[in-house]
């Protein structure tokens, strides 16, 4: 999986560009600073994804899942 672009800027809604197995996605999310620093996504139930040092892995951390959930 590769990180091609992020348009729009964390923290805040943004669009995030990725190639995963010659297939390019474009995955909408809301990227938020952690309390206790770092980076996570929010998540469409409410909660929170796991806290990242960097935006981009904590991007790859919440797209690997939305892309194994839409290839299902």
């Amino acid at each position: 999986m590769e990180l091609i672009c992020i348009q729009g800027a964390a923290p805040g809604r943004v669009v995030a560009t990725l190639s995963h197995a010659a297939r390019i996605h474009q995955i909408p999310m809301e990227i938020a600073r952690h309390p206790a620093g770092g980076w996570h996504v929010a998540l469409p139930d409410g909660g929170y994804g796991p806290r990242c040092h960097g935006v981009a892995a904590a991007i790859l951390m919440e797209a690997s899942e939305a892309i194994e959930t839409a290839d299902a």
